[in-house]
């Protein structure tokens, strides 16, 4: 739907710039005279440095229309939100059937001249640039691009999975940085889970009704190794514990020890001095 005058429709009735950082964005519109007189008319705007209009006044015949170009100039810095403020302004006055574009001057839209001038005002929106063929394409690829990581999620999942193969040692030193450590295997692996879940829930719907089926029974099997790391980790804490204790008794038996010989070498010596 066109902004209009009783003079002029003026189409579309708002500019939209699909905004780009450094780069000029053109905006066409249409002015359509339906009146059967000649009409002048003239483009203004609140931000003459950022906008380019050609041409900025003209003549449209009767019953026909004229075509203007608005190029908004490249803009280094986003706006806040895509928000812009900028507005313009088409004059349009009736002139005699002869007069050209080059007989138009600016006292023909002064209103203090005794001048009806009609006024067409319209502001500025920012859209989104449409999606280039390229990223039509990468969106395609999506399953794909989704099976790579999850393959990597997959390879160290098995990895967290050694933890139940018999291989870990039970030195408490080790016991120490693979059971105890929160950065351990089993729980760089939920959050592997976690964040491949999150990419499944966003991507899945670019692929075939099949990819989603994969994709959770991989998940699935990634959620059984992790559940057995974990039933691991509470075992080999177990036997942690066990062999701690084991290693306190050992020292409370000799401290015992050593003070029982003690004693009975001050009881021997002062035997002796007797």
């Amino acid at each position: 739907m066109a902004a209009s005058s009783d003079l002029l429709d003026v189409d579309p009735p708002e500019l939209q710039f699909p905004f780009e950082l450094d780069k000029q964005i053109s905006c066409p519109l249409k002015m359509t005279n339906k009146t059967d007189r000649t009409v002048a008319f003239k483009v203004k705007t609140t931000s003459p440095k950022k906008y380019c209009v050609r041409p900025n006044n003209g003549v449209v015949r009767p019953r026909s229309t004229c075509q203007v170009v608005v190029t908004m100039q490249a803009q280094t810095v986003a706006p806040p939100d895509l928000q812009c403020k900028d507005k313009f302004l088409v004059q349009s006055v009736v002139v005699a059937d002869g007069l050209s574009a080059k007989d138009i001057t600016p006292q023909m839209f002064m209103k203090q001249e005794g001048n009806i001038v009609e006024e067409v005002r319209m502001r500025v929106t920012y859209v989104m640039p449409p999606e280039s063929p390229s990223e039509i394409a990468e969106e395609s690829d999506g399953p794909q691009r989704i099976l790579a990581p999850m393959q990597r999620i997959a390879d160290h999942g098995r990895s967290a999975s050694e933890l139940s193969s018999g291989s870990v040692s039970l030195r408490s030193a080790d016991l120490g940085t693979e059971v105890g450590s929160p950065t351990g295997p089993a729980v760089r692996t939920e959050e592997l889970l976690r964040a491949a879940g999150h990419a499944v829930e966003t991507r899945t719907h670019t692929g075939p009704e099949a990819q989603p089926l994969e994709l959770l029974a991989l998940i699935t099997k990634l959620t059984k190794e992790k559940d057995s790391a974990l039933e691991q980790n509470k075992k080999l804490r177990s036997e942690l514990e066990l062999v701690r204790r084991d290693a306190s008794k050992q020292g409370g038996f000799s401290l015992i020890f050593v003070l029982v010989c003690g004693l009975l070498s001050i009881i021997l010596g002062y035997l002796v001095k007797k």
